[in-house]
Formats: C-alpha cells, sequence, structure tokens
C-alpha cells in the first residue's frame, strides 16, 4: 500500500504578483515607548584572550562585587578616554517585556 502523497510548501506561498497590504487597526495604536537604547542599537563583540587574562579578569570583577560585563564596558571607555573619545559604551539592559 503506497503512503499518501504530501502537501506541497508551494500551495502556501501567495503569487509575487499580488501586493498584500496589511488592514487598516480600527483604532489608533499608541507607539511603544522609546528606550534609551533600542535592541537593534546592540552590538555583540567577542575577544579571545588567553588563559592567564581571563582568570585576572574573572577574579578583579569578583574583587570588585561586579559582572565582568560590567568591568569590561568599563575597560572599552578607558580606551576611549585614553584616544580622547567620547566614553559612549553602554551596558546592555535585560529585557523587562
Amino acid at each position: 500500500m503506497a503512503s499518501p502523497k504530501r502537501p506541497s510548501l508551494s500551495n502556501m506561498v501567495e503569487p509575487k504578483g499580488k501586493a498584500v497590504e496589511p488592514p487598516l487597526p480600527a483604532t489608533p495604536i499608541e507607539a511603544p515607548p522609546v528606550r534609551a537604547t533600542a535592541p537593534t542599537d546592540l552590538k555583540t563583540m567577542q575577544v579571545r584572550v588567553n588563559r592567564a587574562g581571563w582568570l585576572e579578569m574573572t577574579r578583579l570583577a569578583q574583587d570588585r562585587d561586579m559582572p565582568l560585563e560590567t568591568l569590561m564596558v568599563e575597560a572599552f571607555n578607558d580606551v576611549l578616554t585614553k584616544h580622547q573619545k567620547p566614553p559612549v559604551v553602554e551596558r546592555r539592559q535585560p529585557n523587562r517585556d
């Protein structure tokens, strides 16, 4: 007995020539509050360090009772200040949605 034919994904796709416009809301929608830093403004930086450097940075963060990420932000701002640039690096804020 043959298994039934599986449906094609092309049945779920709308033709290209047909423009679909989203329906207009019945009531106006309020804009969400503006954050100081939008999630799209955040970028990830990755750095590889030797084991000794990693251990010293984590110990320093523990000694100062602060997360390693906060310590790294402080370090980035120190480098910017050293080179006469404004210290604009900020720590990401946890999502509270």
